[in-house]
């Protein structure tokens, strides 16, 4: 199949087998890394080269991809949702999920040397770390890991997992949850299946926002179900105002994820998103916004990851926690939060 069958042509649905066969064929260089199951994220950047994330190193493969299947691979994955990409605007950029596998790219043009793509590959249930192996890992210390515990799984306080991208935020917050009992009856908001909670009683939501099922809708259809906990997989935007508004709600206990470069930022961002989703012809003021916030969420755990010599003339990534902040309050209008 070649690029025009993806391209502006709605009038004959493709068969979903036929666009993951097409994305097969056209990643054919990278097959090895992306079967790997040591590999988690495979980096396709605008002059082909291909760079891998495994075991924590990043290296270049030396493996290069075309431009022609960069793109045939982006157009395919753009086609799953039915969704034409046309270069130069803002219909060149993708970001979905396809079973345990993330895409995000541009067409070139975004970048002018060329296409550029990233397949982060999410683990296996069976490969996913508990708690006690992210603490003989070193991302976290015993008395952190048993602090979350404490807070989140035996005091039911509210929590935020904060970091950039690829910082861990995601593994930490799974580990934790897998310290649930059994009994409780879980709400889980998604954009890509990433989360995987050892809970038999739970609902598993996926959004589809191109179809009008936003994090805002499925948020609002959890808060009339009976849930004891709710967890929305990432913060970004519409749903936030929604989000804090359940989490006061009752549901104690319930979790996210926001991107951020330490907790207070983390907390900063949460409260500029929460700012931009209020229902239009509504209005709240910095002080009743922070009031609002503070009362929803009780604690802040922050993820770092940064880049340390591997001893053999390269870099390893190192993820890890190094801040768990509770949130106090608000006093003199300012948040009042104290770090553990």
């Amino acid at each position: 199949m070649n690029m025009q069958s993806f391209v502006c042509d709605h009038s004959q649905m493709v068969s979903p087998k036929l666009i993951e066969s097409t994305i097969a064929q056209s990643l054919d260089a990278v097959r090895p890394f992306m079967s790997d199951p040591d590999v988690t994220e495979i980096m396709v950047n605008s002059d082909g080269s291909v760079w891998v994330e495994a075991r924590g190193e990043i290296t270049d493969t030396h493996a290069l991809l075309a431009e022609h299947d960069r793109e045939i691979a982006l157009r395919a994955v753009a086609a799953m949702v039915n969704q034409d990409l046309t270069e130069g605007t803002d219909q060149s950029v993708v970001s979905m999920s396809i079973g345990g596998l993330r895409f995000a790219g541009a067409l070139k043009g975004v970048d002018p040397i060329g296409t550029v793509l990233s397949v982060r590959k999410h683990p296996e249930p069976g490969r996913r770390k508990t708690l006690e192996q992210l603490v003989a890992g070193g991302m976290l210390t015993q008395q952190q890991a048993d602090t979350l515990i404490d807070l989140i799984i035996n005091k039911e306080m509210n929590a935020i997992f904060i970091g950039k991208t690829s910082s861990g935020k995601t593994t930490l917050l799974n580990a934790v949850l897998g310290k649930l009992p059994a009994h409780v009856r879980i709400g889980l908001i998604e954009d890509a299946k990433e989360l995987e909670i050892p809970v038999p009683n739970k609902n598993c939501f996926l959004t589809n926002p191109e179809k009008g099922l936003t994090a805002r809708v499925l948020v609002q259809l959890a808060m009339r179900m009976r849930y004891d906990r709710l967890v929305i997989g990432e913060s970004r935007g519409t749903e936030t105002y929604d989000l804090v508004r359940a989490f006061s709600s009752g549901h104690n206990g319930s979790i996210s994820t926001i991107h951020g470069s330490s907790a207070k930022r983390g907390l900063q961002a949460l409260e500029m998103l929460y700012q931009m989703s209020i229902p239009q012809g509504g209005g709240v003021s910095i002080e009743a916004a922070r009031s609002y916030i503070a009362e929803a969420i009780h604690l802040l755990v922050y993820a770092e990851r940064r880049y340390e010599p591997n001893g053999e003339g390269g870099f390893r990534s190192i993820r890890q926690v190094k801040e768990i902040v509770l949130v106090k309050g608000v006093k003199d209008g300012e948040y009042e939060i104290e770090p553990i």
